[in-house]
């Protein structure tokens, strides 16, 4: 049981502020989005931040982010089990907050993991 202020989060965070990429799964297809910037990442998943609704995925959609060099070998070396593709991770939308209010939103990613899903949908995804 957690008490107010508490940590709750299983990984450390580590801020990483910058530009990102990100394309949103809908149907079968990648729709990129633009405005975004990164806030901060973990082991486990990542935080950006965007100034428009446009660019905010729905809750629970899959989305492709892609990472430098750098952040793409520190996640693989933290977590061996991530779903890589490209210069990238694919991560399922798990939080949705106003930000500054008004101005800008914050969206959490929890990156996903071969041992959740089937060869069959790790494939499918691979197919852009």
């Amino acid at each position: 049981m957690h008490t107010d202020g508490e940590e709750k989060r299983e990984f450390l965070r580590m801020d990483y502020e910058t530009p990102l990429n990100f394309r949103v799964l809908s149907g079968d297809k990648l729709t990129a989005k633009s405005d975004v910037f990164s806030r901060n990442i973990s082991a486990c998943g990542l935080l950006f931040r965007t100034s428009r609704e446009s660019s905010i995925p729905a809750l629970s959609s899959i989305v492709w982010i892609e990472l430098d060099q750098k952040m793409m070998n520190i996640c693989a070396e933290i977590e061996a089990d991530l779903i890589i593709h490209k210069s990238g991770v694919f991560g399922r939308v798990v939080r949705i907050a106003e930000g500054e209010p008004g101005k800008s939103y914050d969206i959490g990613i929890c990156f996903l993991r071969k041992k959740d899903m089937t060869a069959e949908e790790t494939q499918a995804l691979m197919a852009d």
